[in-house]
């Protein structure tokens, strides 16, 4: 369950299921649709994944000072908000994907706000990303988009069954599999309806 629901992917979900789902974004055209999915799966999975990668290759001692404790979490978290913010940009050549670059700055706020916990506490990273994928299902059945509701239940059960994942294999207490949720939902709700 932790891999199937890996921060990295989350967001490629969330975006297949706005692109291919019955929404309103189902009438764009193929193109566009594989054109918004390149999009977030360049910089939310494939970027980060070749700049980690990267880095721990260089085997250099001043980097793998990063991969230890709890500061393993900072060089992930700092190239996925730079690669949120890299797909935010690419998203503004069209103003009708206004929403999809609201869910890149929503998943920016999610590392970021990650990243501000971590000197003080460790917080679970697959719920933060859980937590923000329920937020914007619930603000889209909220906002009218049509059809979501089974995928918005669907997302609250899967978000319940990777807590009991987290807590069953040990990787996370309850605080923390909490904390993320919520932390995640409330970034991803200010990001949608304030910007």
């Amino acid at each position: 369950m932790s891999f199937l629901l890996h921060p990295y992917l989350v967001p490629l979900y969330i975006v297949a299921t706005l692109l291919f789902g019955a929404t309103t974004y189902a009438v764009l055209p193929l193109r566009l649709k594989f054109y918004i999915l390149w999009v977030f799966g360049l910089y939310a999975l494939i970027l980060p994944i070749v700049i980690i990668a990267f880095v721990r290759h260089l085997g250099n001692n001043r980097f793998k000072r990063w991969f230890c404790g709890r500061r393993r979490r900072i060089l992930p978290l700092m190239v996925g908000a730079c690669c949120y913010i890299l797909c935010a940009i690419t998203l503004m050549k069209a103003p009708s994907l206004l929403f999809f670059r609201k869910m890149a700055i929503a998943a920016m706020m999610c590392e970021v706000f990650c990243l501000f916990v971590l000197p003080l506490w460790r917080v679970s990273l697959h719920m933060t990303a859980m937590g923000a994928a329920v937020a914007i299902l619930i603000v889209l059945n909220i906002l009218g988009v049509l059809s979501l509701f089974w995928a918005m239940l669907a997302s609250v059960v899967l978000a319940g069954l990777l807590a009991t994942a987290r807590l069953y294999m040990g990787r996370n207490n309850g605080l923390q599999v909490l904390v993320g949720f919520c932390g995640g939902f409330a970034m991803s709700v200010f990001a949608l309806l304030q910007m």
